[in-house]
């Protein structure tokens, strides 16, 4: 990235954007494991007994699903612009190498996408997508109170992880042709698994040791103290994933699923002790890279254990 330069063709600018705030495989896995699990969950809650499978459906529900967390960067990054600009000058953003105009232009092509393959779905599909669209513009206005959700970072941070429910729904109704409102309740439990998931990586990214602190960049560190957001951590921890043992406990799953889930949450754990008496910006950073690698598998467990428990099709 330090050898691109505003002589560079766009697409190589535009190339190093995406390496550094949307890896294209990093999220192309997340994607796959992340739509796997939902769409599987909707087919055997809506059809027990009957096989569950990837269709034409799941492409374009995957893709829709790719082009809305690519449009809620844009979203952030314009958000975010002046804050990166003082803290973050070393980015790609922050160095006009791409500029707010063009990832405006790209946010809208993403948009697009999404009402176009939403669309040919069906209404249920595009019903789902305008409701992830809608509220994912109002995060971009901040709800319409932006000074005082800037005051209360911890509250600004959960009503932004409120979108998850909205995508998960997305999957749902590319999935079974039905509108997001007629999803079962063990669909919409682990919807609002995501919330607490990905809250527990927002929390665990933004935890620094004490001497990387930085004054007038909000962290959780500086809010409940560097010991204190690691405790937050794993208390989430254990919320979000009690909440998807008892989706694999009414789906019958077998002791193997709740074998990988535990030792999911002993990795995060060992995360805690090391930053808690070895506290160094290592593992801080160890702490985030924990949750990440749990926002991937918890989705891949669940979706290869439907898979193995009940009947499968490739198509």
């Amino acid at each position: 990235m330090s050898q691109v330069s505003r002589q560079s063709s766009f697409p190589r600018r535009f190339h190093a954007y995406l390496a550094e705030r949307f890896p294209p495989l990093n999220y192309g896995v997340l994607i796959v494991c992340y739509y796997s699990s939902n769409q599987f969950l909707a087919q055997t809650l809506e059809n027990p007994g009957s096989a569950v499978h990837y269709s034409i459906s799941s492409l374009m529900g995957a893709l829709t699903l790719l082009a809305m967390f690519f449009h809620l960067r844009v979203f952030d990054d314009h958000k975010d612009a002046e804050r990166d600009l003082r803290f973050f000058p070393q980015r790609v953003l922050s160095r006009g190498l791409v500029t707010l105009r063009q990832l405006k232009v790209a946010g809208a092509l993403a948009i697009g996408l999404e009402l176009l393959l939403g669309a040919w779905r069906g209404p249920a599909a595009l019903s789902a997508v305008l409701l992830a669209l809608g509220f994912s513009l109002m995060m971009l206005k901040e709800f319409f109170v932006r000074e005082w959700l800037n005051r209360h970072f911890l509250l600004y941070a959960v009503s932004h992880m409120l979108i998850m429910p909205l995508l998960a729904l997305v999957a749902y109704s590319f999935t079974t042709g039905k509108y997001p409102w007629q999803a079962p309740s063990w669909f919409w439990l682990y919807a609002f698994v995501g919330v607490f998931v990905t809250f527990n990586w927002e929390i665990s990214r933004k935890i620094r040791a004490p001497e990387d602190e930085v004054a007038g960049l909000d962290s959780y560190s500086q809010i409940f103290g560097a010991y204190g957001a690691a405790y937050l951590v794993i208390l989430i921890r254990v919320v979000d994933t009690l909440l998807v043992s008892l989706v694999g406990w009414h789906l019958g799953l077998s002791a193997l699923f709740y074998g990988a889930l535990a030792a999911l949450f002993l990795l995060c754990l060992v995360g805690l002790l090391q930053f808690r008496f070895r506290t160094s910006r290592v593992t801080a950073r160890r702490m985030e890279s924990y949750a990440g690698i749990y926002i991937i598998a918890f989705d891949l467990i669940l979706a290869v254990e439907i898979a193995r428990a009940y009947p499968f099709r490739l198509f």
